[in-house]
């Protein structure tokens, strides 16, 4: 799913210069500065997407952006020697209270009219894990060793941008510059239903288990040579699967409603590296059953079900067998009951024959 940052250009005092490669280049002393901006689109390290509704980019994140300068057109990343921002790129924060701009930790100003800049940015900035290597080259986001994370307080959703080419202060230096990023993870959340409004469930406990894929190369794939955007991008060298319970956080215990609803999201929802799904790869749910809820024959019982994720079927019968990149898969753990006998009255109208009439004499 494609999400759009923008950068936004404000009026300030230039006090020093911000080219990192080229100390013959001046700064004027007037001056707009490059701010991040990302109007009514937060989000998440979990982009919601899928069954659950509202996209925020969070202000509590904070994303890695690089910057090239150049005379004339953007003919290649590394055949553009000048880094405008720091070779290794700089990090981009909210600005707080409540403020719609992200601003690098060095304060950056659009260039002179005859440079032009090209942007590339990965979100995060920083990885709970950090990868073997990091590196933004001619073939564009290139991460050695990334690994998920079990724990889902630590996972954040991996994204990376296509870049922004040819920008300079008359074409953009008062506008939005638009910064597009892409999901390099798959998404898995877990919702729940049930059948019989009667009876009450309430999860106290689900977690995820099976033989995983947990470390790859990402490989943002762009051919310079056909486009100096963007690329097919692909996992590639995914290490040998090991066992793993990936557990979502969750304020237990989730009542389980007749409307099917998601109980795992945001934070919650699981990133994983995107594979085929395990054969082994299961869900195990713990969670009371309440029959005959508020009566003398209330009966509570604790259960637990391990699902085999293979044995979950979209409505047409169709199964999932490999995640996708930038794909959410949501697994809805339905409570059945066996079915109770209802009625529903329902009266014919009358059929009206001729009237029968006496008469008195």
């Amino acid at each position: 799913m494609k999400k759009m940052l923008f950068f936004a250009a404000l009026s300030a005092i230039a006090l020093t210069s911000c080219v990192n490669d080229d100390s013959s280049y001046e700064q004027p002393q007037q001056a707009l500065t490059l701010t991040f901006d990302a109007p009514a689109m937060k989000q998440n390290r979990a982009n919601v997407m899928g069954e659950i509704t509202g996209v925020e980019y969070d202000n509590r994140e904070d994303f890695m952006v690089l910057c090239k300068y150049y005379k004339g057109s953007f003919t290649g990343w590394e055949t553009t020697t000048g880094n405008y921002f720091n070779a290794t790129g700089d990090t981009a924060k909210n600005e707080g209270n409540g403020s719609k701009y992200w601003s690098t930790k060095t304060t950056y100003y659009w260039p002179e009219i005859e440079y032009n800049l090209a942007f590339a940015a990965y979100s995060p900035a920083k990885f709970t894990t950090e990868p073997i290597s990091i590196a933004h080259t001619a073939n564009g986001l290139q991460i050695e060793g990334f690994q998920t994370e079990a724990d889902a307080n630590k996972q954040y959703d991996l994204m990376y941008s296509d870049r922004v080419i040819d920008r300079n202060k008359t074409n953009n230096g008062h506008s939005s510059v638009p910064l597009v990023f892409h999901h390099a993870l798959s998404s898995i959340v877990f919702s729940t239903e049930k059948e019989d409004e009667n009876i009450n469930y309430e999860i106290t406990d689900l977690k995820l288990h099976g033989d995983f894929i947990q470390q790859a190369d990402f490989n943002q794939n762009i051919v310079e040579t056909t486009d100096l955007t963007s690329g097919t991008a692909l996992w590639e060298n995914l290490a040998t699967a090991t066992t793993a319970d990936f557990k979502p956080s969750f304020t237990s215990p989730v009542a389980v409603t007749t409307v099917p609803t998601q109980f795992t999201q945001k934070e919650s929802a699981l990133l994983l590296i995107p594979q085929d799904v395990p054969a082994n790869a299961a869900v195990t749910v713990t969670y009371t059953k309440t029959t005959h809820p508020g009566t003398a024959e209330e009966k509570v019982m604790t259960n637990n079900a391990t699902i085999l994720l293979s044995d979950f079927a979209q409505e047409n019968g169709t199964k999932i067998s490999t995640w996708e990149m930038g794909k959410r898969y949501v697994y809805r753990i339905a409570f059945g009951q066996n079915k109770r006998i209802y009625f529903e009255p329902v009266t014919t109208d009358w059929i009206q024959e001729p009237t029968l009439i006496h008469v008195i004499q």
